[in-house]
């Protein structure tokens, strides 16, 4: 294949999600197969418009993002399928309540959509809508992805079938407290949507994961047909064959695993291509290291992302038939299980023109020429073995059922299931099961025991976050699952963990860039742990450049008084967890915050802001 051809242009998905500088996000719901913890965080910290340009942001950016979206946003994905991070900050317990797992038995079906919807106000009262449909799961890996970004606005906009479907199955997953699907799918039936240049959307797929429906059939005549996918099977690809006296040019971009796995029978299309597989999250990370945040850490990880980015993960389908194009686009594979409606996905139909065409040959051309294998690949040992592991963890997501509870300070996960009584084991009874807290270590979790002790855990590190490893002699799987507490940890574990996240100079600088609206802990990135700065021996407290100042306070409550009045119950609610966690570590930091307590009750009484205080 030859030829200069336009490229479809590139966006990122952090970008979707971030709101306009006057908006606030007042609910995201995220659907996704698979997801990892930083890329959660990064997820957040774009909604709350803290990130920066690499999709990162600084340990108060991170704090403030929580704050701000806590109660607003859910994150749906695969039970079975979180990863952990290279390196899992402490912090990063507080994100449990952002994820909820859909429970779907992987042997039979899967939660497997890849979608966002969002919703913003801006400061003068607007409401705005965002809806993201398309392939890229939420993770730290770079494919090759696509997606559909949709917004709302009467100019050139219109409702879109199936909207409405999708945002209730999104809600009723989400479970989050005052959010009805029946009021939130309603509302987004409504919407008009506008879609980019060259594309009219015609619906929106939704299938439920419970079956019934009907894979696309190209029409009579077609012309052309193309079929993009990392995954494909047999009977899919034997229905993308359109009647007529004319055989339809066929077109299949897979990989080259799925070539030789199928087989013989893609020999059919005209033209077979091949891209690398796509990345996926590690599978049984090493036992992490301490993280020093080093500048050799950070280059590594620099020439990491460098060099993935290659591997095929977009799917979509493609007919032209005359002057008509039709693209499905989504998160389903090119397989009947995803078509038909046995998992749940999301899929976008539209209509394109000839320029946005131009993209899809563009994604054609970077892909090799292959020949169809004359026989089918049998899989060797290591992959048998693989493949083992992966059903071991799909049955022991399947048969979760733990809870967490909290005896002093130990930590017990309690397994309670009619249908599993003696635990969520694999079946096969040579392979190992093993669990542990976040932070904790893994240990062995008998057969026929219903209930595990994890250790001593402090409070600002709790979460639900549970760690599970499946392993056979040295090969093993590892990921993490929800188990939730009883009672909840809720908000009071999330400020323990971001007093000991923070410090108490890390506090006052998060304060003083909101009174300032800067980030006054510069480039500093949540995901690396640090060793919090205190002040210099010798130091004057009152001097140290981290105690936000007179005129800052002022000034932020002159500019918003509704905002000042946010920072004041941080204050009021992180403050004496602050200064008690000081007086144990740095009698020169505590005193600091005891001249800032000070001067901040000296400002309240003279805005008239304790009389408010004690009204409300």
């Amino acid at each position: 294949m030859s030829g200069a051809i336009d490229s479809w242009p590139a966006l990122s998905f952090l970008e979707g999600l971030r709101p306009g500088p006057d908006e606030n996000v007042e609910l995201a719901l995220l659907a996704s197969y698979s997801a990892d913890l930083g890329s959660i965080g990064a997820a957040l910290l774009a909604l709350a418009g803290k990130d920066n340009e690499a999709g990162r942001g600084s340990p108060s950016d991170f704090a403030d993002a929580v704050e701000r979206l806590r109660g607003k946003v859910r994150i749906i994905i695969q039970r079975g399928r979180l990863a952990k991070m290279r390196r899992t900050p402490r912090i990063a317990a507080v994100l449990d309540q952002f994820v909820r797992e859909v429970d779907f038995d992987e042997a039979t079906h899967s939660w497997h959509p890849k979608a966002a919807l969002i919703r913003t106000r801006s400061e003068s009262g607007e409401t705005g809508w965002r809806l993201w449909i398309g392939s890229r799961n939420l993770t730290e890996c770079v494919n090759r992805d696509i997606g559909l970004l949709l917004v709302s606005g009467e100019n050139g906009g219109g409702p879109i079938s199936g909207a409405g479907d999708l945002a209730r199955a999104l809600a009723e997953r989400a479970e989050l407290k005052g959010v009805r699907p029946a009021s939130l799918a309603t509302a987004v039936t409504k919407i008009p949507w506008r879609a980019p240049a060259g594309v009219r959307v015609e619906r929106i797929r939704w299938s439920t994961g419970t079956g019934g429906l009907q894979a696309p059939a190209p029409p009579a005549g077609a012309d052309e047909i193309v079929v993009v996918s990392p995954f494909i099977d047999k009977n899919f690809l034997a229905g993308q064959v359109s009647k007529g006296p004319k055989p339809a040019r066929r077109v299949l971009l897979t990989t080259m695993r799925e070539i030789e796995r199928v087989g013989p029978s893609l020999s059919s299309f005209d033209d077979l291509l091949a891209l690398d597989a796509p990345d996926y999250p590690i599978g049984d990370p090493e036992p992490e290291q301490a993280n020093t945040g080093s500048a050799s850490d950070a280059d590594t990880a620099d020439d990491e992302e460098a060099e993935i980015g290659r591997g095929l993960h977009a799917k979509l389908l493609f007919v032209r038939a005359g002057r008509k194009r039709t693209l499905w686009l989504g998160s389903a594979n090119a397989t009947m299980r995803a078509w038909t409606g046995r998992n749940a996905e999301v899929i976008a139909e539209l209509q394109i023109t000839e320029a946005l065409e131009k993209g899809l040959k563009a994604l054609l051309d970077s892909a090799r020429i292959v020949e169809a294998p004359d026989t089918e690949y049998q899989p060797d040992a290591a992959a048998l073995e693989e493949e083992a592991l992966e059903r071991a963890r799909a049955q022991v997501a399947a048969r979760w059922a733990s809870t967490l509870s909290i005896d002093g300070d130990e930590i017990r996960l309690v397994h309670g299931s009619d249908l599993y009584p003696d635990g969520p084991h694999p079946e096969e009874a040579d392979i190992l099961l093993e669990v542990g807290a976040l932070h904790g270590e893994l240990k062995a979790w008998p057969r026929r025991q219903t209930t595990v002790a994890l250790g001593s855990t402090l409070p600002a590190e709790r979460s639900e976050f549970v760690r599970l490893r499946v392993s056979r002699g040295a090969k093993g799987l590892s990921w993490l699952q929800r188990a939730p507490a009883d009672p909840p940890f809720g908000e009071e574990r999330d400020r323990a963990a971001f007093v000991r996240f923070l410090g108490a100079r890390g506090f006052l600088l998060w304060l003083a860039g909101l009174l300032a609206d800067d980030g006054r802990d510069g480039e500093d990135d949540w995901t690396i742990e640090k060793q919090q700065d205190r002040a210099a021996p010798g130091a004057n407290p009152a001097l140290d450049p981290a105690l936000p100042t007179l005129e800052e306070m002022l000034a932020a409550w002159s500019r918003d008084q509704n905002k000042f009045r946010e920072i004041e119950r941080r204050v009021s609610e992180y403050l004496p967890a602050v200064l008690e966690q000081a007086g144990q570590e740095d009698p020169q930091t505590a005193a600091m915050l005891r001249r800032f307590e000070e001067l901040w009750g000296k400002l309240r009484v003279g805005l008239g802001e304790e009389r408010r205080g004690k009204r409300r």
